[in-house]
């Protein structure tokens, strides 16, 4: 009889631990600072060259207008920008790749920050 108690319970934590993941958004503004903005063939091959290589399950990608305070300018700008979302089992290392991933497209584009949300959710594909 404990045997079986011990064995339900067992079970309830294992199919509760299967189902969590971890979402993480990222929002990759376009506009450039010396003018302009990424434009969507830069932003394709950016996506192609090595957000699929981070992303090799697949990811969502949404366009929003996203809102920032620009310290430099002490206002507030609005601008395109491109979410994507990403669900995983938790890992550091793809967390190090995708923050690399950020930090790649803040080089290649000259952007202050790419913001980047974590939270733990329980998913199934």
């Amino acid at each position: 009889m404990i045997m079986a108690r011990l064995f339900v319970i067992a079970l309830f934590f294992i199919s509760c631990a299967s189902g969590k993941m971890v979402e993480t958004n990222l929002y990759f503004g376009t506009s450039k600072p010396k003018g302009g903005v990424v434009s969507d063939p830069e932003w394709a091959q950016f996506k192609s060259e090595y957000v699929s290589q981070v992303f090799k399950e697949g990811s969502t990608q949404i366009a929003v207008i996203g809102n920032w305070y620009d310290p430099d300018k002490k206002a507030i700008i609005a601008e395109p920008t491109y979410e994507l979302i990403y669900f995983y089992k938790k890992n550091k290392e793809i967390s190090r790749q995708i923050d690399s991933l950020a930090n790649r497209y803040k080089t290649k584009f000259d952007q202050q920050s790419v913001l980047r949300a974590d939270k733990r959710v329980r998913a199934k594909f």
